[in-house]
């Protein structure tokens, strides 16, 4: 992927879609998020019982679907049975969205033109077996040879042996709270605090060729500083309304 920095506006990374206005990871939510000007969609990666990638947050179902259990031990037609009603953030009417699935990764690859970026987190341990990693490399593989994917986790052992099995995928940390920007990668994500702890972090970061995002889904009130010190993407999950606020500081430059 391109260097993200070489921009004059940063991009925007659609976290989980629009999910404070749809059900988060669901085609409903990526819709909104590219209806809004979103750059990149993100969403989270997971296995089913039955060796699917699917699109889903956490490791359990419980928290925005109409059932409970855990996506590694559930098949897909069993998934694939459940209703997301709920985001973390939701400010919208669940009866607006009454038949949300939990889409799989092809469905996902299918439905986002080939334009749009996709920013996929690892989220399944089972992405550290070789043949798993490869089953993803080979579903995405036009998306890498397209500069249109990253690949992104907590865990960075995941992201390597990605590398291993195809050495050309971008890869990104993600870390809670960590000031230096010394990953072996093409880019950095952590919070703005850590950010904040740095007053050089962006500068470090793009002297080891790093593209840096802040891991901050409502970056409104810290915009005028995100665009100061030169980040070179912004997580939102409300696209529409970062999108309008960059704007608006834009007119006033």
């Amino acid at each position: 992927m391109a260097k993200l920095y070489n921009r004059s506006q940063p991009l925007l990374i659609a976290h989980r879609g629009a999910p404070v206005h749809a059900p988060e990871n669901t085609f409903a939510s990526f819709q909104l998020a590219l209806d809004c000007g979103a750059d990149i969609l993100e969403t989270d990666l997971w296995f089913s019982k039955d060796g699917v990638i699917v699109c889903h947050h956490d490791r359990t179902v419980d928290r925005v679907t109409n059932g409970s259990g855990a996506i590694p031990e559930m098949s897909l037609d069993k998934i694939k049975m459940l209703r997301v009603k709920r985001s973390y953030c939701s400010q919208f009417d669940e009866d607006k969205y009454p038949n949300e699935e939990i889409p799989t990764l092809q469905e996902l690859l299918d439905f986002v033109p080939a334009d749009v970026g996709l920013a996929l987190e690892l989220k399944d341990p089972l992405f550290s077996e070789p043949e798993r990693a490869a089953q993803l490399i080979d579903i995405v593989r036009p998306r890498i040879k397209a500069g249109t994917l990253m690949l992104l986790s907590f865990d960075t052992s995941l992201l390597w042996v990605a590398r291993e099995v195809e050495p050309s995928v971008w890869i990104g940390e993600l870390s809670e709270f960590n000031p230096n920007p010394t990953f072996g990668g093409n880019g950095v994500a952590t919070s703005w605090l850590a950010m904040k702890s740095n007053p050089h972090y962006t500068k470090i970061a793009h002297q080891h060729n790093l593209s840096v995002c802040p891991l901050d889904p409502m970056p409104e009130e810290r915009l005028s500083w995100y665009l100061d010190i030169g980040v070179d993407a912004l997580l939102t999950d409300h696209p529409d309304v970062t999108r309008a606020a960059l704007a608006r500081l834009e007119q006033q430059q």
